[in-house]
């Protein structure tokens, strides 16, 4: 949704998250973010995502950036971020139409 720029990130992920979250949420353990120029060995990725415990548990793996302000925090898409089930369903709920 909206424009093909950076400035617009947020509103693609965003659009991300909830298509994700209305048409996979259940058929996956873990969803992965990332740029188009992030190299991950989806071996290693898995193998440690076991390690986590239950995916219906709220999991995040990645990176957050405090951003300006007192309660700003942003996912690094860059470098790729992975959420377990639980948490997606808990964000996609949280997301407004």
């Amino acid at each position: 949704e909206g424009a093909e720029s950076y400035g617009n990130m947020w509103q693609k992920v965003r659009s991300i998250w909830k298509f994700v979250g209305a048409n996979y949420a259940e058929h996956f353990d873990f969803f992965f973010l990332g740029g188009d120029d992030l190299f991950v060995v989806p071996e290693n990725l898995r193998a440690y995502l076991s390690t986590l415990g239950s995916s219906d548990d709220d999991h995040f793996v990645g990176r957050r950036f405090k951003g300006y302000g007192k309660d700003n925090y942003f996912n690094s898409g860059g470098a790729g971020y992975a959420l377990s089930r639980g948490l997606l369903k808990k964000y996609h709920s949280a997301l407004d139409d």
